[in-house]
């Protein structure tokens, strides 16, 4: 049986817009999917290595209830996303190489996820 194919866009980097992405990356990934995980110009901002999730006006409580749970954070979820194999982009960043990320991201073109997207098993944005 071959794996499912999953491709994610992250297109924000407010809190609560990174969750998603990457729960569901690591999720997909720990069930045996391929998975590309890549970020928009904004969700990029994940990546780097001194990011630090605010969340959106009115939504500040979300911080402290994920406080409450116990919930990884953002930098624990990223890093358990690449541990358990899910391949990691930028998209059209026109940045240099040496970036501050956590993890490596190769740079493509929003054209080559859309056409990623369309061959996946499931393509979704957040």
């Amino acid at each position: 049986m071959n794996a499912k194919k999953v491709v994610i866009l992250a297109l924000h980097d407010e809190m609560e817009s990174a969750y998603p992405p990457l729960n569901v990356a690591a999720g997909a990934a720990a069930s045996g999917a391929e998975v590309t995980l890549a970020f928009s110009r904004k969700g990029v901002n994940i990546l780097q290595k001194e990011y630090v999730p605010v969340p959106s006006e009115g939504m500040e409580y979300l911080s402290h209830a994920l406080e409450d749970f116990k919930a990884a954070s953002i930098h624990e979820l990223l890093e358990i996303a690449v541990e358990t194999g899910v391949q990691l982009y930028a998209v059209d960043l026109d940045m240099e190489v040496d970036a501050d990320f956590i993890y490596p991201a190769e740079q493509v073109p929003i054209k080559w996820v859309l056409n990623e997207g369309a061959s996946a098993d499931l393509f979704l944005h957040f």
